[in-house]
Formats: C-alpha cells, structure tokens, sequence
C-alpha cells in the first residue's frame, strides 16, 4: 500500500490544475520582446489595476524582479535598508551586491517588521561623507522567515513616512502579497499605495507554474523592461505562462484564506505535544514549531510517516500551506503532530 505523501516544503510545489492548463493550451501568443504577446499584455495590464499601479511587467521569478528593483532604485555603492532575515538579503544569491551593486544595510524588528527605531540609527551614520548613501529601503510582506507575518495599515504608513523624509525608494518584496491582503482585508492596492515598486509571485500560493510580476509606475517600468532583457529575461511566446497567471489572478486569490486555516489547523495540533516547545501562531500559510530536539530528527520522522517539511535552523521546522494539500492531508499531518515522540 502506497504511503500518503504531503509536501509542505513550500507553497512553489504547487501544479497548474486542469483549467489553469487548459487556459495555457488555448493562450494566444506572440513575441513579448516586440511587445506583441497579446496574453503576456493582458497579465501585465490586469496585475497593474489590480495594485493600483501605472504599469506592470512580467517576469521570471521574484528574485528577478527585486533584483531589477535594486538595479533602478540603488545606485552602485549606496545601500539598501531591509531586514536582517529579508529573503532579499538570504536566499537571493547575493544579487543586489553582485549585479546591482548595491550593500544590504540590516535592521532588526520583530515580526520582520521595520521600525523607525531601528533605522533612524542606521541612518544617522550616513550624514558622514565618507559612508556610504542609503537609496532604498526593501520591505516584505507577508515576511517569509519571520513566519509569513503581514504588515498592518499603520506599520506600511510608519514605513512609508520614513521613506519620504529621508528622501528613499519603497520597494515592497510581496512573494505572497496576496496572502497579506486575505489575512489583513486590506485590498493589494492598498497594501502598496506608497510603494515605488512591488513584485508579487504568481507561482507560490496562487499556483501558476512561472512567474512573477513588477509593478511601479510607466518610467520605472520601462527601465525595468530594459533591465530584464540585459538580465536574459525577455521571453519571446510566453503567453502561456501569463495565461496561468491570469488564471491564477481570477480563480486563486479568496481561496487563500483555506491555507491560512490549514496553518491555524497544524498550529493548534502541534500546542498539544510538548516535543515543541514553541509554536509561532501563523498569521497566513506558514507555520514555525521550535524544539529542542534537533529539527533533522524531527523532519525525518516526518518524512518516515510521509510528509515533508524543511529544518530552517537546528531548532526550527516550517511548515507552508498551499492549494495542493487538501483538509484531509491537513488532518492527517495533525494527527501525526499530535501522536509524535
């Protein structure tokens, strides 16, 4: 007898579904290079009303489009201000000092949240002439390896205030922006109306195979289309894949919230077993469970019983909730965090 098996590494294990692969066969194309993909058009304009921006363009992945961000909005040598645990700054290769040729300049806050006590220290350094100017700042939301936790309406406008009076970029790292707007109620063009930039994933939660978008107004996003063919990211007949993305924009958003139950589901079941020691009460589609038994022997006895999570320190196991685990597979993982020893 085969042994259920649920991946909860990441919400990008996700597979288009039927329909999303049917809306893909049928996509219309065209060369996007010569701005004549008609679907890839279609995305880009329905992603920018969507987030209340000018303009918008469709890329290969988050990373791509943050890298392009850094690359317009921080000069070489300046610095951009983000979180200590920002996915920018951890798992992006190093490609805003190694392209863009900018230096991450880290705050600490909890949540992943950005405060103004921790950067105005930061930014006092700069009035010497010889360190370096500060261009930037990159926030995210909802904050990866801070438990997928969402910034508030008066956290984004504390932000934003700051950004204006030192005279910064906002750039809004939104791989799950739209997990932030289900768990908030705020809409996505609320989330990022002071930004100068955001990119969100359409192939995490909202379940398309490739890509993400770029959104600022007309100016930036034209440098940006300019940036992303030097980067090899002009895509020629691409439609299809924005196609999965219109698809997801349409169909995947309000379900979200399923995920984010899931996650409250795990939670609850993990509180009754004292092997973990902490559970970070999960705001949107990602759980943290801290023990003090190393995190490998726990994910290996997950693993031995079918599911797969990821250790993300010695003591910390993450869990992500997405639309290809069903309440059933979720039920069943709660049941197995109950019982484990």
């Amino acid at each position: 007898m085969n042994m259920r098996r649920v991946d909860l590494r990441s919400d990008t294990l996700t597979k288009p579904s039927e329909a999303m692969r049917k809306a893909m066969l049928q996509a219309p194309v065209g060369d996007d290079v010569y701005l004549e993909d008609p679907t890839i058009l279609a995305l880009e304009e329905k992603a920018a009303d969507l987030l209340g921006m000018e303009s918008a363009l469709f890329v290969s992945s988050g990373t791509m489009g943050n890298l392009i961000a850094a690359y317009l909005h921080a000069p070489r040598g300046t610095e951009v201000l983000m979180h200590e645990r920002a996915h920018t700054y951890r798992t992006e290769l190093s490609g805003i000092s190694a392209v863009a040729g900018a230096k991450p300049l880290l705050a600490s806050g909890d949540r992943g949240i950005l405060k103004r006590e921790a950067l105005e220290p930061l930014m006092n350094k700069r009035a010497i002439y010889y360190m370096e100017r500060t261009s930037a700042i990159f926030i995210e939301n909802t904050h990866n390896f801070c438990g997928g936790s969402v910034w508030n309406a008066l956290e984004l406008v504390e932000i934003a205030d700051f950004a204006r009076e030192h005279k910064l970029a906002l750039h809004m790292d939104g791989a799950r922006l739209f997990n932030a707007s289900v768990a908030s109620g705020m809409s996505a063009k609320e989330i990022v109306k002071d930004c100068h930039s955001v990119t969100f994933c359409l192939s995490k939660g909202l379940g398309a195979p490739v890509g993400s978008i770029l959104a600022g107004d007309r100016d930036f996003v034209y440098e940006a289309r300019r940036t992303r063919k030097m980067l090899g990211g002009g895509m020629r007949q691409a439609g299809m894949l924005a196609a999965a993305g219109i698809y997801a924009l349409d169909h995947n958003i309000d379900r979200l919230a399923e995920d984010h139950q899931h996650a409250q589901f795990l939670a609850k079941a993990a509180k009754e077993n004292p092997i973990f020691t902490q559970v970070i009460e999960p705001e949107t589609n990602i759980l943290f469970l801290h023990t003090d038994r190393p995190a490998v022997q726990i994910v290996e006895k997950l693993a031995q019983r079918g599911i797969a999570v990821l250790s993300l320190d010695a003591h910390t196991i993450r869990f992500v909730t997405h639309l290809d685990v069903s309440t059933v597979d979720i039920n069943y993982v709660s049941e197995v965090l109950r019982e484990l020893k």
